[in-house]
């Protein structure tokens, strides 16, 4: 257990002896809950890295399961799941990408940079990555190298929350107009956008009215739960 932000843990889940998980870049895992209930979590890590599974959990207001991880977990402890789930991966394809995380939304977007960086992918590729605070950022240094040794990427900060971005230097607003302002021709580029239900429903309908074609346009909304539900991307 690491803490990356405030209210960003990252998890590191060993696998029993000799067993391994085959899974997609930017694909997730259900947690089992006691009762049943499920939570998803995306893979945070290229699937071509050995070893333990690297989940990034935010702390949810209310969240039955982030709080438990964040109160009450610890070191050791046994959990269950189910995985891989889900269809937001990367397609083949010869066009720019244009990657829009929010807040933990940032997990599969690196599940996915990195194991384009391993398989030699060459495509432009730009993340643009909205937190509502500067410290809700994290692995900062490791999209410092990113940009550094990977000519084909490019990221963009950006923080939402005008009075707790008062000393921040960097871009503020809504990530997806930072976006819709430095491309706002989408034509011939390919999105991939993950965050919030909200951030999701807003950015879609915004970038398929700049050109956008349907077909390359990819999504992958969270769903925070705070009661109970059955609901595959919950907190």
């Amino acid at each position: 257990m690491e803490r990356l932000a405030p209210q960003v843990m990252r998890l590191w889940v060993a696998l029993p002896a000799g067993e391994r998980i085959e899974f997609a870049a930017g694909q997730y895992l259900n947690i089992i809950l006691d009762d049943g209930q499920r939570r998803a979590f995306s893979f945070a890590q290229a699937p071509q890295v050995e070893g333990a599974i690297e989940l990034h959990v935010r702390l949810i207001p209310g969240g039955r399961f982030t709080t438990h991880v964040f109160e009450a977990m610890k070191v050791g402890d046994t959990l269950h799941f189910e995985a891989p789930l889900g269809r937001f991966t990367l397609h083949a394809s010869e066009r720019p990408i244009l990657f829009i995380a929010g807040a933990t939304g940032f997990a599969p977007i690196k599940s996915i940079v990195e194991d384009a960086f391993h398989r030699g992918i060459q495509r432009p590729m730009h993340l643009y990555w909205g937190v509502r605070q500067p410290e809700d950022l994290y692995c900062l240094d490791l999209i410092e190298r990113w940009q550094r040794e990977h000519p084909n990427f490019k990221a963009e900060l950006i923080v939402s929350d005008e009075a707790a971005a008062a000393s921040w230097t960097g871009r503020k607003g809504l990530v997806h107009e930072a976006m819709l302002a430095d491309f706002p021709d989408l034509r011939g580029h390919e999105v991939y956008v993950c965050g919030s239900v909200q951030m999701v429903n807003h950015a879609v309908p915004d970038f398929l009215a700049h050109g956008l074609a349907a077909d390359a346009c990819f999504s992958d909304a969270f769903h925070p739960a705070l009661a109970p539900t059955a609901d595959p991307r919950s907190a």
